[in-house]
């Protein structure tokens, strides 16, 4: 339901999308990062942006 509240507010806007979503993945990873003992997570790519591109 997220993801579909997002494409409606950003509809027209998917490079508004991404880049809002690269900041919260950002801002994730640094979280994580200090949560793991310094090592950086991986496959947050897929749970943040991947999915903003069209299918097709």
């Amino acid at each position: 339901m997220a993801k579909l509240n997002l494409l409606a507010r950003y509809r027209g806007r998917r490079a508004e999308l991404k880049a809002y979503l690269l900041t919260l993945q950002e801002a994730a990873a640094a979280d994580l990062t200090e949560l793991d003992g310094g090592r950086h997570p991986t496959g947050l790519e897929d749970r943040f942006t991947a999915w903003t591109e069209p299918r097709g």
